[in-house]
């Protein structure tokens, strides 16, 4: 495996074109069925000290699968010729859950049901190509490798591909494959500030001006603003819709059922990521025409986002800072930067082995 001194890894997402579709719904349950199996066994087999993730991985195969001694194991797998990584998966997400669960403490159930995305290991996945790959799925009775049709997306000139994830949503599948890409600065946001390097902070409003952009010299001293428009546009045609779909329910009858008026709630998608693309690229654009290399964004606990966001009303584009947080991470890794161009810093980076950093001074 090649070794990058720094990397970020981002996601890229393919919609899956296949006929049998009943075969990926099929392999994602029995995988959830094998998750829970070892959930269950963690707990048992840990209630107390957690070993590492490889240490537990081997102890939960010596209790389940039978060795080259062929003698019996206190709890076989109540599956037969499930493969390799295919169970190697389901066990490493099921100690994760497991161990979430154990600090949490006691006072929730442990979890009856999983309906985790499956996660395909070498040896799970071949072929890879710009929109094919074939993947190894269970139909039921036996595990066939299936040719799929990607669409939707691009292959990254440089990097490296990790294990996809198989998606499932209620009206379509998805392929999600993460990527190691090299980063020429991984240097932490302290450390370029003490450089003396520019930072571009952002604001989100819900007024016409809905983003600010100030750039800020390492002395914490404006040196340029840059107001973007467009919040009332967005308000606007979004509410244009909205008029549309409800008096269509009030015709109809069709409450809250998506389908009954799939084309408007289409239309509404389409418009959020129409603005939240434009309005990213604007900020990136900024971002290089003033040799701003940081990009800072404001970040709120969970509990205050949905606040934020109730009290806005459902035609503000304070809805859009989630999608324009994570268009901003797409951009900054599929741009070609030059020498001056911004780098993401915090949560838009995941920093390499070879650079230790701890959370504050990568935020």
């Amino acid at each position: 495996m090649q070794k990058f001194p720094y990397y970020a890894i981002t996601v890229r997402r393919y919609n899956v074109l296949f006929r049998h579709t009943d075969w990926l719904k099929k392999t994602q349950e029995l995988y959830n069925e094998i998750l829970l199996f070892y959930y269950r066994l963690y707990l048992e087999t840990f209630p107390d000290q957690q070993p590492g993730t490889q240490e537990a991985l081997r102890i939960l195969e010596t209790l389940t699968i039978v060795g080259r001694d062929k003698q019996p194991v206190p709890t076989p797998l109540p599956w037969k010729k499930i493969p390799l990584y295919f169970r190697r998966a389901a066990i490493n997400t099921a100690t994760a859950a497991a161990k979430r669960y154990l600090a949490r403490g006691t006072q929730e159930h442990p979890t009856e049901k999983f309906t985790e995305s499956v996660t395909f290991y070498k040896g799970m996945y071949r072929d890879f190509q710009d929109n094919t790959i074939s993947l190894k799925l269970w139909n039921g009775e036996s595990w066939q490798w299936s040719r799929l049709r990607l669409r939707g997306n691009t292959v990254p000139e440089a990097g490296q591909m990790m294990s996809p994830a198989l998606v499932l949503t209620k009206d379509r599948a998805e392929l999600h494959i993460p990527w190691k890409l090299p980063v020429s600065d991984g240097r932490s946001a302290r450390e370029r500030i003490t450089a003396e390097e520019n930072i571009c902070s952002v604001v989100f409003t819900g007024q016409d001006t809905c983003v600010v952009c100030c750039i800020l010299n390492a002395d914490g001293g404006r040196e340029n603003s840059f107001f973007i428009k467009g919040g009332s546009r967005y308000a606007g045609a979004c509410r244009q819709i909205t008029e549309k779909l409800d008096k269509s329910r009030e015709v109809q009858g069709g409450g809250e059922n998506p389908r009954a008026n799939a084309h408007y709630w289409e239309r509404l998608r389409n418009i959020h990521d129409h603005y939240a693309h434009q309005f990213s690229r604007q900020i990136i654009d900024y971002c290089k025409t003033q040799n701003a290399r940081i990009l800072v964004l404001p970040e709120f606990d969970k509990d205050y986002s949905q606040i934020i966001l109730a009290a806005a009303g459902r035609n503000s584009p304070i809805r859009l800072i989630p999608s324009i947080r994570e268009k901003l991470k797409y951009i900054l890794i599929l741009t070609k930067f030059s020498k001056n161009s911004p780098t993401s810093s915090g949560s838009e980076m995941n920093c390499g082995a070879e650079h230790k950093c701890s959370k504050e001074s990568c935020k």
